[in-house]
């Protein structure tokens, strides 16, 4: 079946191995790109490796743009027609003695001895120049039963890189693979040891997780290790909702949600996190119905603190933060305009996802109703076509406009604010002429009363828009 493969390389990745070969090396395509190419995916990148040595590919290369990206690891960086080609020289690894990194490297002439120090068997493939697919471990085979096995024996190669487990889970995730089994016993056996790794490699594995296509399955089988990579989440298993509302316990209710948000990072981790705070909260009543009061505000802390160990992005937490402790709120297609301009229209629709989301993953009864989340969604495409006013930007009046009217200092921000909150609350026309002289109405009847605003005096608000 091999000799009717067919592999099809760029330019620059076909110029590098046809370099290397006529230098008298082999040089095979591996890892990822081969196998994407087998399964009809295009490759996000390409990595080459060669018996030639550094110092003997810098000769091969000499006229070509080459970066010391990895020397001491053999790899070397081809840049070409725009694209990046890694090459790294056959190597074996030595011992790993934390759990995470080989101690050193060792060079070899043998391509199978270079794949055998990789995790997968689906990624210890490579296309050789000359030869083609070379498969010492039957990668091939496991994609055509659609199965993650490790390389040799699964628990030592777990033990030595504690990120192979995520890994495996993200692959299944991604691929709509299931684990092979003694691949599987060893992750459950070995689990524990993700606590090792760093809290920043566990953030990219778990968020290249939730947004592939297969995370439900690969969650609710493999969904161990990502408990452990994630202790705080640990109460949400097995955490009852015992009422007519709910099908699932939080966990298994939170992963479902997660499957039917959009595969944004954010929104995805938001929906995993939406409920973290219903085991603090949870109570049963005399009927024996499960309540969880205040869990949004407890669950928002939860997902703030879990957030900040694993050092996302502060743009992230805060949209995490505000999508957890808002996804128990109620809206209708009226209240639109003014979500959005107190989070701003992309956070109101991403908030509509995760409560539509939420919706479909509880009891039937419940998700039938997430079908009306549409309405919301369709009242923002057409503010947002229709350029309905909900920022301070596409206000008719700037602070330009307050100055002239003798406002000044933060009493501007005030006032801007307050006009604002005129137009979107209480439906004023956002015409120039129109919140002048709302402005200038306001701004004498506060001064009147309380003193200049921004000085101790005035509202700030809208409590007494016109």
């Amino acid at each position: 079946m091999t000799e009717t493969l067919q592999m099809h390389f760029p330019d620059a990745v076909m110029y590098a191995m046809e370099r290397l070969n006529a230098a008298g090396f082999r040089a095979a395509a591996v890892g990822g790109c081969v196998r994407d190419t087998l399964l009809g995916a295009q490759p996000h990148d390409f990595d080459l490796t060669t018996s030639a040595l550094p110092e003997e590919m810098k000769k091969v290369f000499a006229n070509d743009t080459l970066k010391e990206t990895g020397i001491r690891l053999g790899t070397l960086t081809l840049v070409r027609d725009g694209m990046e080609v890694e090459i790294t020289t056959f190597r074996t690894d030595g011992d790993y003695l934390d759990g995470r990194h080989p101690e050193g490297v060792r060079f070899t002439t043998e391509l199978t001895e270079d794949l055998a120090r990789r995790d997968f068997t689906v990624n210890a493939m490579a296309w050789e120049y000359g030869v083609g697919l070379r498969d010492p471990f039957n990668g091939l085979r496991d994609i055509e039963s659609k199965l993650i096995r490790c390389v040799g024996n699964a628990a030592r190669r777990f033990e030595e890189d504690a990120l192979r487990m995520l890994r495996a889970v993200r692959f299944a995730a991604r691929l709509g693979f299931s684990l092979e089994g003694s691949t599987a016993r060893a992750l459950e056996e070995k689990k524990e040891r993700v606590a090792m790794l760093s809290r920043e490699r566990i953030c990219d594995e778990i968020t290249g997780m939730l947004v592939s296509p297969f995370f439900l399955d690969a969650a609710l089988n493999y969904g161990g290790v990502l408990l452990e990579a994630l202790p705080e989440l640990k109460p949400m298993k097995g955490c009852p909702q015992e009422c007519i509302y709910h099908s699932w316990d939080v966990w298994e209710h939170s992963l479902r949600t997660v499957d039917l948000s959009p595969p944004d990072p954010v929104v995805r981790w938001a929906a995993l996190l939406h409920d973290c705070g219903k085991p603090e909260t949870h109570t049963r009543d005399a009927d024996g119905v499960d309540h969880f009061y205040g869990h949004p505000a407890k669950g928002a802390m939860l997902a703030d603190r879990i957030c900040a160990a694993l050092n996302m992005p502060s743009s992230w937490r805060s949209r995490i933060h505000m999508l957890v402790l808002r996804h128990d709120e109620r809206f209708s297609p009226g209240d639109m305009l003014l979500l959005a301009s107190r989070i701003g229209l992309d956070n109101a629709r991403d908030l509509c996802l995760l409560h539509m989301a939420d919706q479909g993953a509880h009891s039937p009864m419940v998700a039938r109703r997430a079908r009306w989340t549409n309405a919301l969604l369709d009242e923002l495409d057409r503010i947002e076509r229709d350029g309905d006013c909900w920022n301070l930007e596409q206000l008719a009046v700037s602070g330009r406009d307050m100055l002239a009217l003798g406002i000044s200092g933060p009493a501007v921000g005030e006032m801007l604010h307050y006009l604002l909150e005129a137009v979107v609350r209480f439906h004023v026309p956002n015409d120039r002429d129109l919140l002048m002289q709302a402005a200038k109405a306001h701004y004498e009847r506060m001064t009147t009363a309380f003193g200049p605003p921004g000085n101790g005096g005035g509202d700030g608000g809208g409590k007494n828009a016109p």
